[in-house]
């Protein structure tokens, strides 16, 4: 079965050709969407087209009729006529240059032309000798800053994909009845927000006959090696996926081992040394007393600790606190109440409040905010005073309808390149909630980017700063900031950072999120939906939270409404 991370990077490359041909941006839009709308689906595009045909695919919300027929297309043939068209209309390396940091359409198109470079290292190399006869300083040092910050990503995916593939072989291997206890290791089981193998680890009573079925994985493209426990294939997306069999009686020893990280294994390994113990994914050794471990829960209790849950395993004083009783309750999804942060069909998102709070509720959510763009980010038809006077009176009538659900009338506020808001106090001051983002100016100083933000949350109407660095995963770096001032005004002011739960921003990063909870900051997780799909996304913002050591007390998601309200209130 075709995944829906095939079909979302599909739709990605014909936006990215689409750019490069200055392509009408309504169709470029439209290709975006499609993407983002197979990269949040909940069920697998192919079999929706399985359920109802082109038709089926053509009532889910961003993909229109032309798309619908492409997805047919491929899943019929494997390939998609148009795209191929386009790929042979452009030089390759425009394409690629795309897909580097801070570089856009035109400037990928300039590269090509000036310096007719083989591959990125060539162009990096002809960039240093040349480069500053085609581009001002400060352009051609981001141009090669870019270059290192793509070549850094390693071919690394997104968590959310990674996910999907190891979804994918963990129902296969399960299905077969081979293999139990089949869980996805590393960094993927760590919820790290890139992955770049995918390790799976389970138990099996023939091992041999297991790794054999896993070899016939339909996902793989190629076998690389099949032995007696172990298997590495490629999946048809790229990645290398590896399937180890263990004994069950060591089970607990090789998930924490492979669970890692590297720097967690290693720390565990010297307390170990340091106290006559030795750790190996094998077991325990106490003298010649090897202590086999079937549950990670034995291997840190052997070693005179807590259980550290996986999220917390990258040596940030996770040993320690373990050591002392003293890990963090974390944040888990039955403690959150509701998302702050979403797009309706007002501005850019495609569904209606209606819509949206049905699905609120359909995800148990006790409060909505809806919260969309204002007026001055024109290409997500931003509301004024105006338009938002006449959305109030379309949330009153949802209101009416879902008296069970609190829905926040919101708004994300743009904060401009002098820190200043794009509606006025008078406007922000009949909003729930106010969610202040910056859209732009993201080349300026460290200090400019300070103030702006620091400027934003001294507004007495602002509750929450949205996507804090701006980034991309993997398409855009954050913008620099003194963190310790932000967070510092964060907690003066009583504003929660935003942890997006997107996928591609899961923004806040985990490291700033521990910073700022040492300092007292409180955090809103938040979907930023622009879809229904994405209504459930809340729980890769939990595994940033949880990677951050955040507990309950940190979320102002996890407050009673009455606290919420009071804390809305500025109370």
């Amino acid at each position: 079965m075709v995944s829906n991370s095939e079909f979302a990077k599909i739709f990605e490359e014909f936006s990215e050709i689409l750019e490069l041909k200055d392509a009408n941006r309504f169709r470029i839009a439209a290709y975006q969407k499609a993407s983002q709308t197979a990269k949040s689906l909940g069920e697998p595009i192919e079999q929706i087209y399985e359920r109802g045909g082109a038709k089926e695919l053509d009532n889910i919300p961003g993909i229109g009729k032309g798309i619908a027929q492409k997805i047919e297309e491929y899943i019929k043939t494997g390939r998609v006529k148009e795209l191929e068209g386009l790929r042979k209309s452009l030089p390759r390396q425009e394409v690629e240059y795309m897909r580097v940091p801070g570089i856009g359409p035109k400037t990928a198109t300039k590269l090509h032309k000036e310096f007719r470079a083989k591959d990125l290292a060539d162009l990096k190399s002809r960039l240093e000798k040349s480069g500053s006869k085609y581009f001002k300083e400060k352009t051609l040092a981001n141009i090669l800053r870019g270059i290192e910050v793509y070549k850094g990503m390693g071919g690394r995916m997104l968590l959310v994909e990674a996910r999907e593939i190891a979804r994918e072989a963990v129902e296969y291997l399960e299905k077969s009845r081979l293999a139990s206890k089949v869980t996805p290791v590393g960094s993927l089981r760590r919820f790290k927000e890139t992955v770049g193998d995918i390790d799976i680890v389970a138990i099996a009573p023939d091992p041999k006959k297991a790794i054999e079925y896993f070899s016939k994985f339909p996902g793989a493209k190629e076998v690389i090696s099949k032995g007696e426990a172990k298997g590495t294939i490629i999946h048809r997306l790229g990645a290398q996926v590896d399937f180890e069999i263990m004994p069950e009686e060591s089970f607990g020893s090789l998930l924490q081992h492979f669970t890692g990280s590297k720097e967690h294994n290693i720390h565990l390994r010297t307390y170990a040394q340091e106290h006559g113990m030795s750790v190996s994914e094998h077991g325990i050794k106490k003298g010649k007393k090897l202590i086999r471990c079937r549950t990670e829960e034995e291997v840190y209790g052997t070693l005179g600790m807590k259980y550290i849950e996986p999220e917390l395993r990258e040596d940030r004083g996770e040993i320690e606190a373990a050591l002392n009783d003293k890990l963090p309750e974390l944040i888990e999804m039955k403690d959150i109440k509701g998302d702050f942060h979403v797009h309706s069909n007002w501005s850019d998102g495609n569904a209606k409040i209606e819509d949206l709070a049905r699905k609120a509720v359909e995800l148990g959510h006790k409060f909505l905010a809806i919260s969309d763009h204002t007026v001055t980010l024109g290409i997500a038809r931003g509301l004024d005073s105006k338009r938002f006077n006449q959305r109030r009176r379309e949330i009153e009538s949802v209101r009416k309808k879902y008296r069970g659900l609190n829905l926040f009338d919101s708004c994300e506020v743009n904060i401009g390149s002098d820190g200043s808001l794009d509606l006025p106090d008078e406007a922000m001051k009949y909003f729930d909630v106010v969610t202040a983002s910056i859209h732009s100016g993201f080349n300026q100083s460290k200090e400019q980017i300070t103030k702006r933000m620091i400027r934003a949350m001294e507004n007495a109407y602002v509750d929450v700063i949205g996507h804090p660095t701006g980034r991309l995963i993997n398409r855009r770096e954050g913008y620099s900031a003194d963190w310790e001032q932000v967070f510092k005004t964060a907690a003066q002011e009583n504003v929660a950072l935003e942890i997006n739960a997107s996928p591609d921003r899961l923004d806040l990063p985990d490291g700033l999120v521990l910073k700022a909870k040492k300092m007292g900051v409180r955090f809103a997780i938040s979907t930023d939906s622009h879809s229904l799909e994405q209504l459930s996304f809340l729980p890769f913002g939990i595994s940033v939270a949880r990677r951050g050591w955040c507990e309950k007390k940190d979320i102002v998601n996890a407050l009673e409404l009455e606290e919420l309200i009071k804390w809305l209130r500025g109370g």
